[in-house]
């Protein structure tokens, strides 16, 4: 059965975020994932790196991992 996606638009973003609140929320979600078994690539550590320097959006961030999971799932044979 074939669903009707919604296009991707990015939210509005707060002006009030600053570099330092960026930098928290991604420690924070470090965090929390601390402990799980898993290794980050270097494409999704420079997306979070771009993110707290604010030259992503959150929204950005979440776009660009969907695309390039679903690049990946549909390059195996």
């Amino acid at each position: 059965m074939n669903y009707p996606t919604p296009a991707l638009r990015p939210l509005p973003v707060s002006s009030l975020a600053t570099e330092q609140s960026r930098q928290r929320l991604a420690a924070a979600i470090i965090a929390i994932t601390t402990g799980i078994a898993y290794a980050t690539e270097p494409y999704q550590q420079q997306l979070l790196d771009r993110y707290t320097r604010g030259r992503l959006t959150l929204d950005e961030v979440v776009y660009s991992l969907e695309a390039a999971a679903l690049f990946r799932a549909n390059a195996r044979p």
